[in-house]
């Protein structure tokens, strides 16, 4: 990020578009707190992003908002296919919460946007 001479920072679209994801990533957790109550990876995640946002900041973070997103999406892949396949059971256990359209936003879609993004954004940083 650069400042210009009207004294705003300037980024490149894709890094925009990367911190805007971010930013929905860290309003999902409150969502889902509400929704499924407090779970440890929806505590870990937007911790790891406060970080990110950090290195952002700075002029990094890229890359690491592709990995945390990547892995946060592994993770959560078993939740996601449930939602998918609106398979009517929480993968954890059955007397857990069951909310496939909340899931399928905030723990595949979101997530993997995220992490194509920050891949984008890291490619062109590293490209110029």
């Amino acid at each position: 990020m650069e400042a210009g001479t009207d004294g705003r920072l300037r980024m490149s679209p894709r890094r925009a578009v990367l911190l805007v994801l971010v930013l929905g990533s860290l309003v999902c957790a409150p969502i889902s707190w509400i929704l499924d109550g407090v779970t440890p990876s929806f505590i870990v995640y937007p911790l790891l992003l406060l970080i990110g946002l950090w290195r952002f900041r700075r002029g990094g973070g890229t890359l690491y908002f592709a990995i945390a997103a990547s892995v946060f999406l592994l993770v959560h892949l078993p939740f996601a296919w449930a939602a998918i396949t609106d398979s009517g059971k929480n993968p954890y256990k059955d007397s857990a919460p069951y909310n496939p359209v909340e899931w399928l936003v905030t723990l595949f879609v979101v997530p993997l946007a995220t992490a194509a993004a920050g891949s984008l954004a890291w490619r062109d940083r590293r490209q110029s």
